[in-house]
């Protein structure tokens, strides 16, 4: 059974070791987005007049929504139809604009780490990718036991040499077998979602979560354009201690103007309380995220943990610190695992 649990782990770490590494890699360098993106920023959520700024320029360049700035990011993030995207100042000044995601390193990196550069294939095979990574820790650990005694730190292979690489391999993955669970389970339940609705069930009713999940009523409206300042004025007044994080735009006629909120007990950096509106100003639904179902909560707490961004937790900034050393484990765990197995097959097998 042990030979059997080591040839499956070997082969399957050949075929998709790369892939890992890829999301390891890509998954590193967006955690630190903030501080390489190359623009000026200022580090603080947008004042009510600086948020109709931001609306007015991302109007203009034909915007579908736009999140505001925050203290993480302290620029305003358009989103712009095809893929492209802006960012602008507090002030509503264009700072960047790209018309698809290859322009910009960080757009690039994040479809890569989200859809591998394929769209909804690719991310579903990001998910499946977190679930194999769950099998690598459990069949990993059970290879590692007998080998214990041998464990020294060591961020490097001491050689490269195929039975210096097998140790290092053993060792780091034992050492950030904890964090890759979380960051593989996070990332397959936010993916796969019949996975994570079977995960979840059982902490709500299914009424209750339909009921949550319930769109707002049909409505008719003489106004096309929504009045974002009153909308917003209109969403403080709802939730006075939230902070307005992503403007959205009606997709078609009928559709309504949508504000989201993040309250200070929301982990998620954009939040997931939500309101909606026609756009000349009435308000159609809100939807507080602190009284949703145990199961919707849930679900909104996988980004947070996933991408180390707990909003208003002391924990954000050391489990960054243990992602970013386990991301970086992972590449090493993928990339030298791949070389090593390959590497060793015969050139000429029977």
């Amino acid at each position: 059974m042990h030979r059997a649990l080591g040839l499956f782990h070997r082969w399957l770490g050949a075929i998709i070791g790369a892939g890992l590494a890829v999301l390891g890699l890509s998954g590193t360098l967006l955690l630190w987005k903030p501080w390489w993106i190359g623009v000026p920023q200022v580090a603080r959520p947008a004042e009510p007049a600086e948020i109709g700024a931001i609306t007015r320029a991302a109007e203009r360049l034909g915007a579908g929504h736009v999140t505001l700035p925050s203290a993480d990011l302290g620029v305003a993030q358009a989103g712009l139809p095809g893929g492209g995207g802006a960012y602008l100042s507090h002030d509503g000044r264009l700072l960047a604009r790209w018309d698809n995601v290859w322009e910009r390193p960080e757009t690039l990196l994040f479809d890569l780490h989200h859809h591998l550069l394929m769209g909804e294939t690719g991310e579903i095979i990001s998910g499946w990718f977190g679930l194999a990574a769950l099998l690598f820790i459990i069949t990993g650990a059970i290879l590692w036991w007998p080998t214990r005694r041998t464990f020294a730190w060591r961020a490097l292979p001491a050689r490269l040499t195929r039975p210096a690489i097998i140790r290092h391999h053993r060792d780091i993955g034992i050492i950030i077998a904890l964090p890759l669970l979380l960051a593989g389970a996070t990332g397959a339940l936010m993916v796969l979602k019949p996975l994570s609705r079977a995960v979840f069930a059982p902490l709500s009713t299914p009424a209750a979560i339909a009921a949550w999940q319930q769109p707002p009523p049909a409505f008719s409206a003489r106004r096309s354009a929504p009045d974002w300042p009153v909308l917003v004025a209109q969403a403080q007044a709802r939730f006075p201690v939230a902070v307005p994080r992503i403007i959205i735009w009606p997709k078609k006629p009928g559709d309504p103007a949508m504000i989201r909120m993040r309250q200070p007990a929301e982990w998620h950096p954009n939040g997931r309380t939500t309101l909606s509106f026609t756009p000349d100003g009435r308000m159609l639904a809100a939807r507080d995220a602190t009284r949703a179902p145990r199961a919707v909560r849930a679900q909104n707490a996988l980004y947070p943990l996933h991408a180390a961004r707990m909003t208003g937790s002391p924990l954000s900034v050391p489990l960054r610190i243990v992602l970013t050393l386990t991301g970086l484990g992972l590449t090493l765990l993928g990339s030298l695992a791949v070389m090593s197995f390959w590497r060793s097959r015969p050139r000429n097998p029977r």
